[in-house]
């Protein structure tokens, strides 16, 4: 039996709204930018929309990560993955599928995350808010939860359980960025603090809601994200049902 990309889909996502645990997710994306604003608006420290925004991709990054591969998770736990490794072609629409769901959970934070950015300007949050702000902080987006799922989707494919997966991406997303940025503060090396700032795991999460990448940045983001993309379909290809 051929596994049906649209349909495979079509029932997850219908299964995260029912849940609930899409609406969960986009609400701990959203409460912290939310107090962020009201602290903006009711206090005289000099914050702008792009503290909003950074506050918004704390956690949100990280739902929109983890949400997809809650489906991998499942079916390996449950050990219908062997039902689905059985044909090369069930292997590839598998990946491809979620794939798809990935990327349209990250077009929706985009879209929630624009909406929220458009009222809290409207609220009177300083800072600009431009298209090629909107423009970049949507790419970014879109390229870091592709990146990090195929990155925890990869973990799966080697074994690791769903606990060690979860645990290396809140601290590849959270933790691990923060101390290169320390490190890069401390090192006087141009070359060693240049190679830190066009590190994926380095601006991805760093600057994903705060500005546009640099043109080199984009580059390294794209190639690593087809980079990953064919390790997965390479490491799905070769396993046996």
């Amino acid at each position: 039996m051929i596994l049906r990309i649209n349909r495979y889909v079509i029932h997850n996502l219908k299964d995260l709204i029912k849940s609930g645990y899409l609406f969960a997710g986009l609400i701990a994306a959203c409460v912290p930018a939310i107090v962020m604003t009201s602290f903006i608006l009711n206090g005289n420290k000099p914050f702008t929309i792009k503290h909003v925004s950074n506050f918004y991709c704390m956690l949100g990054m990280l739902a929109a990560v983890l949400m997809p591969l809650s489906f991998i998770n499942r079916d390996y736990s449950a050990k219908t993955i062997s039902l689905i490794n059985n044909l090369v072609q069930n292997r590839r629409n598998y990946v491809l599928a979620n794939g798809f769901i990935a990327l349209s959970i990250g077009l929706l934070y985009t879209m929630t995350g624009i909406v929220l950015l458009l009222m809290t300007k409207l609220l009177g949050v300083p800072g600009d808010l431009k298209i090629s702000f909107l423009a970049g902080f949507s790419v970014n987006i879109l390229l870091l939860v592709m990146a990090y799922f195929l990155f925890g989707y990869l973990l799966f494919l080697y074994g690791l359980r769903s606990g060690a997966v979860y645990g290396i991406l809140t601290a590849t997303m959270l933790f691990f960025p923060n101390a290169l940025a320390n490190a890069k503060g401390l090192i006087e090396n141009k070359f060693l603090s240049e190679l830190i700032e066009n590190f994926p795991g380095y601006f991805f999460p760093i600057m994903v809601g705060s500005n546009p990448l640099s043109p080199l940045q984009y580059t390294i983001g794209l190639l690593t994200f087809i980079v990953l993309f064919a390790v997965v379909l390479r490491k799905s290809g070769r396993i046996e049902g």
